[in-house]
């Protein structure tokens, strides 16, 4: 039998909680997914694009183990988004 990694898709069957279900429901009623299956594999890529996103910016800035030195920069990285995301939006 193959180990997971070798595999190129997995079956999961999961039960969400009723919040993660109505925000992917509404997902797909507004048109964003064509089904609740593309739903569930569009946000989870989006997470994962975002998480590894993140761990490259932060990495650029980090200072070892600090926590503190390691959030104040995760902090002005979210501040320095939001401010790129808000000059692309007045143009």
């Amino acid at each position: 039998m193959e180990s997971p990694d070798n595999v190129s898709s997995k079956q999961v069957g999961v039960r969400l909680p009723g919040h993660l279900y109505r925000w992917l429901k509404g997902k797909v009623d507004s048109g964003e997914y064509s089904n609740m299956a593309q739903s569930v594999i569009g946000e989870l890529t989006k997470a994962r694009t975002l998480e590894e996103m993140r761990r490259r910016e932060t990495s650029q800035y980090d200072v070892g183990e600090e926590p503190l030195a390691r959030m104040v920069n995760e902090r002005i990285e979210g501040v320095r988004r939001e401010l790129l995301d808000e000059v692309k939006r007045r143009r």
